[in-house]
């Protein structure tokens, strides 16, 4: 016997939000990596860009460096803790009507339907000896399928590969190994997981479902068969108002009958709700046999069913919700300023380790130091002057600039540009000759458009 499942189509105000969302979101994936932010300096102009191999990764005016990955701890945080708002709230409504996968099993059930026809005609054709009509009407869909399958691969990609460049290499087939790699293995999982798996997948591959039990409670809005309205189910007087059609059934994408109550496959898209409220339309019947709601409102319900015929839908913030909302506004309000005050430079000053100090020949007392500066914004840095405060006769000397010993040193640096090079800091013994420290505090000063500042220590001769 077959385990294939042929959902039915009913229109409906879910199918409506869930085609809505779909769109919304294909548009948004496989258009956001063709969004353009000009920010010149020979930088990419793609607005949304991650790229690899120079470690970069582009949001509009924002670059992220290696040194900032903190950022995705951030992002980390912000999406585990939304998705347990929203599963705290509404269930898994994230698989129903935003996850991608859903939406591409979506997509691919549309190509079913116009190349195969619904429900009955596919199960019609799938029961079939092959023939001629039937070989057609299947590798049409599988090519369709396929070519679906290389667009989101492309689409993923184009945000690791410059887009425009993506699609001339392409064309000329001149994709590099590691894009080939991940379009072809993105084209293949696509196809398989959206076009056989489908199903399985959240049921058996995707963790999500598994967990969801531990933050649902009486109060979370959940699809919901009012079992006290429906039951016993039939069509004759002394039945309940559900009368075994079982459209919830052929309905459901996970194949799920949800008159059994609450089970881990379902991923809360609500196609049922629109079968069944279609059924008690033509029945004449109050629509809402299954509904969101929660248990505790569909207790409230029950008790008031006689009076009102109302459908009731009650949300609590119940204090684990408030709990994760806090949290989530303390990592939002974190992420957004580090982002707002975040420094353009980056300023490192290391102590050279291989001796602590030199005495020169003139009895001067010499200590080295290695310095990092990175210019993080997409404008140059024309006039960054290295100084030092906290020693009164010290001189310096940049040894990538092939300077002599001065007060102060400049250099410039063009966008994403880095400098590193050793310092001389050279003081008279004479301004120590009667200390008793073998240390002294000093700062390294960066003056920009900001000043750095970073404190380091001399080394003398006691």
């Amino acid at each position: 016997m077959s385990t294939a499942i042929y959902p039915q189509r009913f229109n409906g105000k879910y199918r409506a939000i869930k085609d809505i969302v779909a769109s919304l979101l294909l548009f948004i994936y496989m258009g956001g990596a063709w969004v353009t932010y000009e920010r010149g300096y020979g930088m990419p102009n793609q607005a949304i860009l991650i790229d690899l191999p120079e470690r970069k990764a582009y949001l509009f005016g924002i670059i992220i460096w290696p040194d900032e990955l903190y950022y995705l701890t951030f992002l980390l945080i912000l999406g585990a803790i939304g998705l347990f708002i929203c599963t705290t709230l509404f269930g898994r409504v994230w698989c129903g009507y935003t996850c991608p996968h859903t939406t591409m099993v979506d997509v691919f059930m549309m190509v079913e339907r116009v190349l195969q026809g619904d429900r009955n005609a596919r199960i019609k054709l799938d029961a079939e000896e092959m023939s001629s009509e039937k070989f057609i009407k299947k590798s049409l869909t599988h090519i369709v399928w396929i070519v679906l399958s290389f667009l989101f691969g492309f689409g993923w990609v184009g945000y690791f590969y410059d887009v425009k460049l993506l699609s001339v290499d392409v064309l000329n087939f001149k994709v590099t190994s590691n894009g080939l790699l991940w379009l072809l293995t993105l084209t293949f999982t696509t196809y398989v997981f959206a076009g056989f798996l489908r199903e399985k997948v959240c049921v058996y591959m995707c963790p999500y479902g598994r967990f969801q039990s531990g933050l649902i409670d009486n109060d979370t809005i959940l699809v919901t068969y009012h079992d006290w309205r429906g039951e016993p189910r039939g069509k004759d007087e002394n039945s309940g108002d559900c009368i075994n059609c079982y459209k919830c059934v052929v309905a459901c994408p996970m194949g799920i009958d949800i008159r059994n109550g609450l089970q881990m496959p379902c991923i809360g898209c609500g196609l049922c709700v629109d079968a069944c409220d279609e059924v008690m339309s033509k029945l004449e019947k109050p629509r809402g046999l299954i509904e969101y709601t929660s248990a505790n409102a569909s207790k409230i319900l029950q008790e008031n069913w006689q009076h009102s015929k109302n459908t009731v839908t009650k949300m609590v913030l119940s204090h684990k919700v408030i709990l994760y909302c806090g949290v989530f506004l303390i990592a939002l309000c974190t992420l957004m300023g580090t982002l707002i005050f975040k420094k353009p430079i980056t300023f490192q000053v290391d102590k050279e380790n291989l001796q602590l100090f030199t005495l020169t020949s003139d009895r001067n007392i010499r200590n080295t130091y290695n310095i990092y500066i990175l210019n993080k914004i997409p404008k140059p840095q024309n006039n960054l002057c290295l100084s030092i405060k906290g020693l009164p006769n010290a001189l310096l000397n940049v040894q990538a600039l092939g300077s002599n010993y001065e007060k102060q040193q400049c250099l410039a640096l063009k966008p994403g540009e880095s400098f590193e090079s050793q310092v001389f800091v050279l003081e008279p013994y004479e301004d120590f000759k009667n200390a008793t420290q073998k240390y002294f505090n000093f700062d390294f000063i960066l003056q920009s458009e900001d000043s750095f500042s970073i404190s380091s220590v001399f080394y003398v001769k006691k």
